[in-house]
């Protein structure tokens, strides 16, 4: 009787492909119940965007079930550029964690501060992220540092869903009020012909705010979880390898390699994130930028050529596991926009809108939004499609253009945490063995919460006439 009950408490949860699979097999049933329709592509301020009123009906082709297995490297076809990037930064990390240049380092660092100043250390983490975030629109720029979130705060004797926290809810809370985001912002503003970034004022007041909220929630789970290991909810989950431990590399001096390793590492992302601004740098670039570091990390350890070469095959491979979430992450969405559907879930969403007062409205844009978020995580992406059919819709009942931008940038940023289809999130969960479904019972309620701060944000916008 007392084994049945241990094997009981020890069930593993699904496994996330597993669960993203059956997402799949969910998604290509739908595509036999929603209708296939697509609206018209035109050109407006240099953005390829829907024609509002050019939506119909077309031939269906719902997926096979053959479909639903070539979802499957189609998606990660689809995907390729961030599975690739994923792996060279696995590669360049596995070459500067070999020469024990982070390590040494961060063991400095947490010796002077002490292990009972971890909130320090998370907090500072946090609001890097939630910097790049929310000024750069960098949730993918981050995913260099997930790695090293996850292992000091398994070290400072918290779990991994803390460490995937500082990243994910760092970067996303940035992201979601970002006030210079450009991919959700400057992107939407642009389509309804607004000064770019105008309206400045009140998402800094939100940047202020939101992420303090995201931080504290994850503060009293850090906690929690550091005076009661058992109250984790990975408990059963095996991460001690992924733990960094200070006392290994105290007796280990900072040396001039490690110096010259953690310079060009530092360089490497301020140049990426200069790059990325002014020459229109890519993802690609960054992954560049990891097989530099990886060479110049093995060259200062004294690795010689064989040396760096395996041990930087060594650490992309660490990132496989990983990169096969995002793969079939990436095919549920490969199944809607093969069958046309997608333009059809737009469709029906944004028909209760109209004929609503202005405050239900803007409510009204925020959840479609969050709903549509589901199936098109990409934040431009979605605004060339949806922003030209709610902007007229917010203008028949009176919002501002600047309203309904903020109810987008909510819905896009809010659902971003909880959501399987975004790749940065099931990557940063595949850093830290963090279960999906384990991840999604931390969030939700977080999210329940910020949609509440989201339309009282939403109602103070529309009362002061934000424009």
């Amino acid at each position: 009787m007392g084994n049945t009950t241990q094997q009981k408490a020890e069930k593993k949860p699904l496994n996330s492909v597993a669960l993203l699979f059956f997402i799949i097999v969910f998604a290509a049933i739908l595509t036999y119940i929603i209708p296939a329709g697509s609206y018209n592509r035109v050109l407006l301020n240099g953005k390829n965007v829907v024609d509002p009123n050019s939506f119909k009906f077309i031939a269906a082709t719902p997926a096979s079930l053959f479909d639903i297995f070539v979802a499957v490297p189609s998606g990660m076809i689809n995907g390729v550029s961030l599975l690739i990037v994923a792996l060279l930064i696995g590669g360049g990390l596995g070459c500067i964690q070999e020469a024990g240049a982070l390590n040494v380092g961060i063991s400095h660092v947490i010796q002077k501060m002490g292990t009972s100043k971890g909130n320090i250390i998370l907090i500072f983490l946090f609001y890097v992220f939630a910097l790049m975030g929310g000024f750069m629109g960098f949730i993918e720029g981050s995913i260099p540092f997930i790695p090293i979130a996850i292992s000091i705060a398994i070290g400072l004797g918290y779990d991994s869903i803390v460490g995937v926290g500082v990243a994910m809810l760092g970067a996303i809370s940035g992201f979601t009020c970002g006030p210079t985001n450009p991919f959700t912002v400057a992107v939407a503003q642009t389509i309804a012909g607004l000064g770019i970034y105008s309206g400045l004022e009140l998402r800094i007041v939100m940047f202020l705010i939101i992420p303090a909220i995201c931080l504290t929630y994850l503060l009293l789970y850090a906690k929690k979880v550091k005076n009661d290991p058992t109250k984790s909810l990975i408990a059963n989950v095996d991460v001690s390898d992924l733990a960094f431990n200070a006392e290994t590399f105290k007796s280990k001096p900072f040396t001039t390699a490690h110096g010259i390793i953690l310079t060009t590492l530092i360089i490497g992302i301020c140049f990426y994130v200069y790059g990325s601004i002014n020459w229109k740098w890519s993802i690609i670039h960054l992954g560049a930028i990891f097989v530099i570091v990886g060479i110049i990390s093995g060259w200062c350890s004294g690795l010689g050529i064989n040396g760096t070469t395996e041990t930087f095959i060594k650490g992309a491979s660490t990132m496989t596991g990983a990169c096969f979430i995002m793969g079939v992450a990436y095919g549920i969405s490969w199944i809607f926009t093969k069958a046309h559907v997608l333009d059809t879930i737009v469709y029906f969403l944004a028909r209760p809108l109209s004929g609503l007062s202005p405050s239900i409205t803007a409510v009204g844009i925020l959840i479609v939004i969050a709903i549509i978020n589901l199936f098109i995580p990409s934040g431009s992406g979605k605004a060339l499609i949806v922003m030209p059919i709610v902007l007229p819709i917010a203008q028949i009942v009176g919002i501002e253009s600047q309203v309904a931008i903020l109810a987008y940038q909510f819905g896009d940023g809010l659902t971003n945490l909880c959501t399987p289809l975004l790749g940065v999130l099931l990557l940063a969960l595949g850093f830290g063995r963090v279960p999906f479904s384990k991840w999604e019972k931390f969030i939700i309620p977080l999210v329940l919460v910020l949609f509440i701060v989201a339309v009282i944000f939403m109602v103070i916008a529309i009362s002061i006439g934000y424009k």
